[in-house]
């Protein structure tokens, strides 16, 4: 064991924060909206709770707070049920800007 600890090998610091998000899950005027809370933000994704199920390697359209201008992509690159709680968590990876969100 090198001492390393789980939080030194991520690419970018968390900040622990809840706000309100917004998820758009699926294509366009299709796409299903999904009540969302951050747990932590990074420079590279945030950390959500929702009682939605999303899937590994789902891309969603993230927008902090609704009514704010110019939601991200993002993929979901972890997936977790706390015990007890009628949610879910997903870490949400955010994507390079895409000509659809521009």
């Amino acid at each position: 064991m090198d001492g390393t600890t789980h939080e030194d090998q991520r690419k970018a610091h968390r900040l622990p924060i809840r706000l309100p998000f917004s998820l758009v899950a699926g294509n366009g005027s299709k796409g299903k909206t999904i009540p969302a809370e951050s747990i932590n933000l990074s420079k590279f994704g945030v950390c959500v709770r929702t009682e939605t199920q999303l899937f590994p390697g789902q891309t969603v359209e993230v927008t902090l707070l609704e009514g704010t201008p110019d939601p991200v992509a993002a993929r979901v690159v972890r997936v977790g049920k706390p015990p007890g709680l009628n949610q879910y968590e997903f870490g949400l990876e955010y994507l390079p800007a895409s000509p659809h969100l521009i």
